[in-house]
C-alpha cells in the first residue's frame, strides 16, 4: 500500500507499507523524480511512524496504520496505489513491484469528525467515484478522440474505395478517401495521440506499458501509411502490365493498422483507464459496441471485396488503352489505388 501527499507521482513524498511473512509491517518513505520506482528518502519532510498496536498484518482484512505530523493544509490531495504482490524483503529499501491500481483523493481536513457509531462526517472524496481530475479528463479526451480517429474514420476511409471506386469517377472517390483518411482521421489521431503523450508527460512518466508503446507504434504506422498512399497516387509506372506491389502492401498495412487499433482501444478502456485513474471499469455497453464493430467491419470489407473483379476489369481496360511502357513518371491518375 502506498500513499503520497500530492496530486502526482513525480516529486510527491510517499509512505509505502507492506506486510512481511513473519507478521511484521515495513514502513518506507520514498519519492520519485518521475513515474519510476520511488527511492528511499533518508530525511523526509515529515516523518511517518508505524502504529503497530492499531495495524493488522494478517487475515482477510489487513490494516496498515501510521501517524504523520500535521501541516497547515486544510485541503489535502492524496495519491494512492496498491499491489497484490509484496516485496521480497522487509528492508525499507526493498525493490517494489509495479502497482496494480492507483488513484487520487482529496481530504477536507477542516471538517470535524464526530464520535459515535457511524455518525462521522464524510471528510474526503475519492477519484474512484467523484468528479474527474484535470488529468483524468485529459485521459478521457485522449481515449474518445483517438478512438474516433483509429477505429471510426480510418475504417470508413478504407471502405470508401472498396464500395465506390468501381461506380464513380476516380477523382471523386479518391478525394473522398483522402479527406476521410488524411483530414478527418489525421486531425483526430494527432490530437488524440498528443493528449495521451501530454497525460503521461504531466506526471513525468514515459511509455512503460504495452498500451502506451503500441500507441506510439500505431501512430508511426499511420504516418507510414499516409506517405505510402501519397507515393502510390503520385508516382507510378506509365501503363504497367500488372498491379504495382506497393498497392497490395498499402492495403495489407491498412488492415493491420485497423486490427491493431481495435485491440488498442480495448486495452485502453479495459486496462489502462481503471489502472491509471483508480476508477471503476467503463460501462459494459462500451464493450458491447466494441464487439459489434469488431464483427461488422470485416463483414463490410468482405462484401466490398465482391467488387474486385469489376475493378480489375476496369483497370485492365485502362492499361490496354494506354499502351505498353516501362518508364516511371509522375501522374495524377487514381486508377491504381490500393485494395
Amino acid at each position: 500500500m502506498a500513499m503520497g501527499f500530492g496530486s502526482q507521482m513525480t516529486g510527491t513524498p510517499m509512505v509505502i507499507m507492506w506486510a512481511n511473512s513473519d507478521g511484521s509491517i515495513t514502513l518506507s518513505q520514498r519519492q520519485a523524480s518521475r513515474e519510476v520506482e520511488p527511492s528511499v528518502v533518508s530525511s523526509p519532510p515529515r516523518v511517518a511512524t508505524l502504529q503497530d498496536s492499531l495495524s493488522v498484518a494478517t487475515g482477510s482484512n489487513p490494516k496498515f496504520v501510521y501517524t504523520i505530523p500535521a501541516n497547515s493544509d486544510t485541503q489535502q490531495t492524496i495519491i494512492w496505489a496498491w499491489s497484490s504482490i509484496q516485496p521480497s524483503s522487509s528492508a525499507p529499501d526493498a525493490r517494489l513491484v509495479q502497482h496494480t491500481a492507483q488513484g487520487t483523493m482529496s481530504l477536507n481536513l477542516a471538517n470535524v469528525i464526530s464520535g459515535g457509531s457511524g455518525s462521522g462526517s464524510n471528510s474526503g472524496s475519492s477519484s474512484g467515484a467523484g468528479a474527474l481530475t484535470s488529468r483524468q479528463k485529459m485521459i478521457l479526451a485522449h481515449g474518445i478522440i483517438a478512438t474516433l480517429g483509429f477505429i471510426l474514420f480510418l475504417p470508413i476511409g478504407a471502405l470508401i474505395p472498396r464500395y465506390l471506386r468501381t461506380f464513380i469517377n476516380g477523382r471523386t472517390w479518391f478525394t473522398t478517401h483522402w479527406v476521410v483518411q488524411f483530414l478527418l482521421a489525421g486531425v483526430t489521431i494527432v490530437i488524440g495521440v498528443a493528449l495521451g503523450i501530454a497525460a503521461v508527460s504531466q506526471r513525468g512518466g514515459s511509455p512503460t506499458t504495452t498500451h502506451k508503446r503500441v500507441g506510439l507504434v500505431l501512430f508511426a504506422l499511420y504516418l507510414v501509411q499516409v506517405g505510402l498512399g501519397a507515393v502510390i497516387h503520385w508516382v507510378k509506372p506509365k501503363g504497367p502490365r500488372k498491379r504495382p506491389a506497393q498497392n497490395y502492401f498499402h492495403a495489407i498495412l491498412g488492415i493491420v493498422i485497423i486490427a491493431l487499433s481495435l485491440w488498442q482501444v480495448r486495452t485502453g478502456y479495459r486496462e489502462e483507464w481503471p489502472s491509471i485513474t483508480g476508477r471503476e471499469e467503463v460501462p459494459n455497453g462500451i464493450n458491447i459496441v466494441w464487439y459489434i464493430w469488431v464483427v461488422l467491419l470485416p463483414v463490410l470489407y468482405a462484401v466490398g471485396m465482391a467488387f474486385l473483379p469489376k475493378q480489375y476489369a476496369q483497370e485492365r481496360k485502362a492499361r490496354e488503352s494506354q499502351g505498353p511502357s516501362d518508364s516511371i513518371h509522375l501522374v495524377h491518375n487514381p486508377s491504381y489505388r490500393a485494395l
